[in-house]
């Protein structure tokens, strides 16, 4: 027979966790209840546990709690259309950055010369010719003091 009201305790005490972390305390400003040190947060902790061992869902604990203290004990929660459109917003911006970006380097690899004036596939990838890589080499000889 205990297996039910330990069932309902342990239910009781996941709402009173998750309400007393999830929202606001009046007592602390910018604080949740459960980091408020005030012993008013103690006060309202026991009250969640008790309305939540009567039976209440959490909703209806936390409507009882925005009718006593207001909707400013809820914080900030942003629409979720906010947070679709800036996920959409950001996912376009990316790709169109992407896209550029390719479109900006495969132009830049089509325009680059060779020494001779060709534009070759070495060229366009801008690798340096056998030339170039001695005299950067040789710099870097002089550069160092050998």
């Amino acid at each position: 027979m205990w297996a039910p009201e330990k069932t309902a305790d342990r239910d009781a005490e996941a709402i009173l966790s998750e309400l007393s972390g999830d929202l606001m305390s009046p007592f602390c400003p910018g604080r949740t209840i459960s980091a408020c040190p005030s012993s008013q947060a103690r006060k309202l902790e026991e009250r969640i546990l008790q309305e939540a061992k009567s039976g209440k869902s959490r909703e209806q604990i936390e409507q009882s709690l925005v009718a006593d203290y207001g909707s400013d004990i809820i914080g900030y929660r942003p629409p979720p259309s906010l947070m679709i459109t800036t996920v959409v917003g950001g996912t376009l911006a990316l790709s169109l950055l992407i896209v550029l970006g390719r479109r900006w380097v495969k132009r830049a690899q089509l325009r680059a010369p060779m020494g001779d004036g060709s534009t070759s596939a070495a060229g366009r990838a801008g690798a340096p010719s056998v030339a170039e890589l001695d005299a950067l080499e040789d710099a870097l000889d002089d550069e160092d003091g050998f």
